[in-house]
């Protein structure tokens, strides 16, 4: 099977093409904006690498979120636009989600302490979208849904010991109590960025569906919306 597997959620974008669980080729870039200018370069680059084309591709995969309002839509609008023009089933992975997965790898080769991994991605105004996962048997179980969290509260959040990825814990890190830097267990070699194709990978696993189901996971609201309805930026002490 031959994945092409998008990842632009944050401020890492990247594209992978992965062929029956080895990874052919990968193209990734860290900028700042949406990404919209260089994925359909970023694609290109990447199948020329592996010496696919687009029709070869049997599968397409997305990050779908949660991360940047307009990266999470570009990335799903263009694998939805390849998986119709070409008639193939999509799979949608939470970005919160691949970064576990990166970090799961990364500690199963080691002897980790604690098998609880919290991924946390900046949501900026001072909240980060967080889940929290558990190696089970091998396998990486989610325990608490994505969901966001103001930094103030975080401390409620984490309950235990846990290993932590992604970017939300550098952009708030001087913000948190000792008793939750205590807590919160950095590896030097588990990535900050969810990558197309750790996603390519978890998409085996994964049960496709079609373009049309394909939907983002958007845990906030539009600034925009968020004033109309009140909701606050508040600031950190």
């Amino acid at each position: 099977m031959i994945i092409l597997a998008c990842e632009t959620s944050t401020l890492l974008g990247s594209v992978a093409v992965i062929e029956d669980g080895r990874v052919l080729a990968s193209v990734e870039s860290m900028r700042q904006g949406s990404h919209s200018d260089i994925l359909n370069t970023f694609t290109a680059e990447a199948l020329k690498k592996a010496g696919k084309t687009l029709q070869d591709v049997d599968l397409f995969a997305t990050g779908i979120g949660p991360g940047s309002f307009t990266g999470i839509r570009i990335c799903l609008n263009t694998i939805k636009s390849f998986a119709y023009c070409f008639q193939k089933p999509v799979v949608g992975i939470s970005s919160l989600q691949t970064l576990a997965e990166q970090a799961h790898h990364i500690l199963s080769a080691g002897a980790a302490t604690t098998s609880t991994v919290v991924s946390m991605i900046n949501a900026y105004k001072n909240m980060v979208y967080v889940a929290t996962y558990q190696q089970k048997d091998g396998q990486l179980v989610e325990v608490k849904a994505p969901e966001v969290v103001r930094v103030q509260n975080l401390g409620s959040y984490v309950t235990e010991n846990s290993w932590v990825c992604g970017d939300g814990y550098a952009a708030y890190e001087k913000f948190f109590s000792d008793d939750l830097k205590a807590k919160l267990l950095r590896h030097p070699q588990i990535p900050d960025e969810p990558h197309a194709q750790t996603l390519g990978l978890l998409a085996t696993k994964q049960k496709s569906i079609s373009w049309g189901e394909l939907l983002p996971l958007y845990l906030r609201s539009s600034e925009a919306e968020e004033n109309l309805k009140g909701i606050k930026y508040q600031p950190l002490n």
